[in-house]
Formats: structure tokens, sequence, C-alpha cells
């Protein structure tokens, strides 16, 4: 850790990182460390914003880069400075910056860091026991290596798409970019990791960070399966092979329903207290957890013929007090209210000027000790150039204004 900071008392207070991603899976990265206590700085320039400024949803009618929700949840806690990397100037001054730092992590297409001058070996010169992170399409070697493309192509090329939707229909790519948030996590760990080596042995590492890898563990037991047995998983909609009812089912209510999940003879059992015991429980054909596979599309009827008389919440809840998996679908207004959420303080909800209409979230995770905290919303373009520049780096306003009139700092 550079020496020049104080220790805090959240658990990465001191860990400073320079931040150069773009998108959602880097930028959420080293947001999860900001929001751990890591001083992160956002680098941009008005040539090359982070395009989640211009994301789809704003804060009123106007699309101002400042107000853009989609950036402000995914960089939360940092700064931002800027600093054009096209300007020679600009390239030194971000290796100066590197020169404060612990972590450095990019998100640029393979190869372009490396052709700007900030590449591993180069930053390796200003700071031997840097940590790096280059975060990209496939890594940086390999067939794959010089493709772009995030959320729905990664999707693709991992399998995920072809195991999502039904049987006899087409492939059908998650709504949001699934793997983007898994992801972010992996590379977390990786940075941990990097940072327990350092303080062991002095010594920094480069981490090759590849999407297409980073998210295949959300293929289950799909590749090893296949290496096995040479079966290749298909589409098949809300089935399981080891749970019937397995699926989501209409309740009271337009548009209600409940994810019911029903593994093995004694949940079953379970579940048919739970809805009575009505006489078609007891048929032959639903008698054991190969009959109610082999006759799912009626059971399924015959389990909606019950929760289509209930309210989703009242299902939910009496199937829960009986041990059976069970739960409502939700949708964004019911995840904003919900009170578990609540309960975790999962919303930050700051109320300073400039701040109140945005709603930022906590990790996941609830450290005793060193919790996370909210510190400061996402940056403004520009926001901390004073405190980078100033007193980072030690520009005088002399030096600092010149490189602004040269385009260095724009």
């Amino acid at each position: 850790m550079s020496s020049q900071r104080k220790t805090g008392k959240m658990a990465l207070s001191g860990i400073r990182i320079i931040d150069f991603g773009m998108g959602i899976i880097e930028p959420t990265t080293s947001c999860y460390m900001a929001d751990f206590g890591a001083e992160v700085i956002k680098v941009e320039s008005y040539s090359r914003l982070d395009f989640m400024r211009g994301a789809e949803f704003y804060v009123g009618e106007k699309r101002d880069p400042d107000t853009n929700v989609a950036f402000n949840r995914y960089n939360q806690n940092k700064l931002g400075a800027l600093i054009n990397l096209k300007h020679p100037k600009g390239v030194e001054l971000a290796k100066k910056l590197v020169g404060v730092a612990d972590v450095v992590t990019e998100s640029f297409a393979s190869g372009v860091i490396k052709r700007l001058g900030l590449g591993y070996e180069e930053l390796r010169k200003v700071k031997p026991d840097i940590i790096m992170l280059s975060s990209s399409f496939a890594g940086q070697t390999g067939p794959y290596h010089e493709f772009k493309g995030q959320g729905a192509l990664i999707a693709a090329l991992q399998g995920l798409d072809e195991l999502t939707g039904w049987p006899d229909r087409r492939p059908i790519s998650p709504s949001a970019a699934f793997c983007d948030f898994y992801i972010s996590w992996v590379w977390v760990v990786a940075i941990m990791a990097a940072l327990e080596y350092h303080r062991r042995t002095g010594k920094g590492q480069y981490i090759d960070g590849s999407s297409l890898e980073g998210g295949l563990d959300i293929l289950d037991t799909g590749i090893a399966d296949y290496s096995v047995n040479g079966r290749i998983l298909k589409r098949r909609g809300n089935r399981h092979p080891a749970a019937a009812p397995h699926g989501v089912y209409r309740c009271q209510g337009e548009d209600r329903w409940c994810a019911i999940s029903v593994f093995g003879d004694a949940k079953w059992r379970s579940f048919c207290r739970v809805i009575g015991n009505p006489a078609w429980t007891s048929g032959e054909q639903f008698s054991s957890l190969l009959g109610r596979l082999q006759n799912h599309d009626e059971l399924d009827r015959l389990v909606e013929s019950w929760t289509m008389e209930h309210n989703v919440e009242e299902v939910m809840l009496k199937l829960q007090k009986a041990g059976v998996a069970a739960g409502v679908v939700k949708n964004a207004k019911e995840m904003y209210e919900d009170p578990q959420l609540a309960y975790a303080k999962h919303f930050w909800e700051p109320k300073e000027p400039g701040m109140e209409a945005f709603t930022f979230e906590a990790p996941s995770a609830l450290m005793s000790g060193t919790p996370a905290r909210f510190q400061r919303r996402a940056p403004l373009l520009g926001e901390h150039n004073d405190y980078v520049f100033g007193k980072l780096l030690g520009l005088d306003s002399e030096e600092y204004v010149k490189l602004m009139e040269e385009g260095v700092i724009a």
C-alpha cells in the first residue's frame, strides 16, 4: 500500500485504484472495492467518456452525462479525474498517477492499453509492484482476443443462450447482462488474491481477465457432463431433472406469479399437505419423482389450479413455512420495497443536495467489523481534478492551467 496514506477503519482503506474502465464489468469491480473503502479514481476524458454515461435512463428528461442512472449505479463511491490519453502528455500524467497507486484496472479492447503506452510492462517501470487487471472479452491472447462485445454476445458464446428458453423455441439471451455482474466478483477475488500476494512478497501481478471464461460457472455441470457422458444440455424452460413440480405458477390478481421447486418425495408430501391433499395428489402417476417428471404438464395444470385461487404472497409464505422452496416473481418496484432488503439496509439513499434522486446499492455481504459504507455518489466529469492533480501529483496552478489549455486535462 502507498506509504503516504493512513489506514482507516474500512476493510480496504489505504488501497488506491486507478480505474480506466468503461461499461459494467470492470467499473463494477472497482466499485465493489470502493464500497469497502478503497480509494478509486476513475479516469475519463471528454473525448472518451464511459459509455454508460450515455445509457438509457437519466434523472428527468435531460440527457446529462452526470445524471445517468446506470453510470451512477456502477461508479458510486469513486473519485473522478479527466486525462486525455490520446495526448502524449496525458499518458505521462497517467503514469504519474499510477506511481501513487496500488492497482490499475482497465477494459480497453485487447491490446489498446499497450498501444497507448500504458501496458503492464510500461507501468512496472513506473511502479515495479503495481497490480494490473485487464478486463477484456476473451483475454489478451488466443483466437478470440480481438473480439469486441459484452452482455448478449458473452451470454451467447458462453453457452448460456442455448440453455435459456423453451425446448421448442429459439435460444433467448437473458434480459439483463447477467454475466457482467457475475464476472465483476470474479475480478474482485483475483485482485484481492494479488493484494495478498503483494502483502507477503512485495511483488505485483498482471491479471489477464477473460469475460468469456469468467462466467462459465453459470453452465453448472453442462461442460462436465458433456466431458464424461457426451450429453449436450438443451433448453428445458422451467423444468428441472430432479424436481417436480418445478416452475412458475399463476396466482390471484393480474400478472402475479410464484416460483415453486419441489425436490424429493418428502418435500412433495409437504407440498401436498399445504394445498390440502386434494384427491389428485394420491394418483399413481404422481407417487414418485419419475412419475411426476413424466407427467409434468398435467402436474403443472393441477398445481396452477390451486395457486390461482390464492394470493401470491400467501402461496409463498405457506410453502416456505412447510419447508418447500417458493418465491414471488417480483418486479423492480417490489424489490425496492422488499422487507428483507430494507432490513439489511441494502439501499443507500443519501439526502445531500444533488443526490436526492439516486438510490445506491450496498454490496450483498455484510461485514461485522468493517462494513461497506456509502461515501459519495458517482463522480461528475472532472469533479476531483483538484485533488488528483494538486494533492496527489503536486501540480501547481500554473502547470494545471497549462495542461488544460493543451488539452491534456480535458
